[in-house]
């Protein structure tokens, strides 16, 4: 799947959706698959409008790296400030966060260096800037910034 949408590009359909609800519900499939990580979500009920398929893929992504390489009994935490998501782990950090979008590039031994490339590719493609905020050795902090995408009511 991330292939293919790496190879066609996102659709353009989009559709509302609360951001908490998926949130969760990718959560629990992620605690079931890292059992000693311990999730923490703490957002509001904020509706969103994009595609939720392209969106879903960009969550899961960043939250099976903050499980995949955090550090044992580590935290993943996924807040809120404003109109800005965070998903911090307490993993090691990145390396060098300048080369971490680009294709094939991964500092572990483990994956093929494409997952966060194709976040990358999603998001710009979905118009949600994205940030990295590394603070080695205690983890890393993914910022989406969902400005655009938020349904104002």
């Amino acid at each position: 799947d991330n292939l293919q949408i790496f190879l066609k590009g996102v659709p353009k359909q989009s559709e509302k959706f609360s951001l908490k609800s998926l949130i969760k519900s990718r959560v629990h499939y992620f605690e079931v698959l890292y059992p000693d990580i311990d999730y923490r979500v703490s957002i509001d009920n904020l509706m969103l409008e994009t595609n939720k398929d392209a969106f879903t893929r960009i969550l899961d992504n960043l939250l099976s790296n903050a499980g995949k390489y955090n550090m044992a009994n580590g935290v993943v935490t996924i807040g809120q400030e404003g109109t800005m998501l965070s998903i911090r782990d307490t993993g090691k950090g990145i390396k060098d966060p300048s080369k971490i979008f680009k294709r094939y590039y991964k500092e572990q031994e483990r994956g093929i260096g494409i997952g966060l490339h194709i976040v990358k590719k999603l998001s710009d493609e979905l118009r949600i800037p994205i940030k990295i905020k590394n603070n080695i050795p205690k983890g890393t902090n993914i910022l989406l910034d969902l400005s655009t995408v938020i349904v104002k009511v």
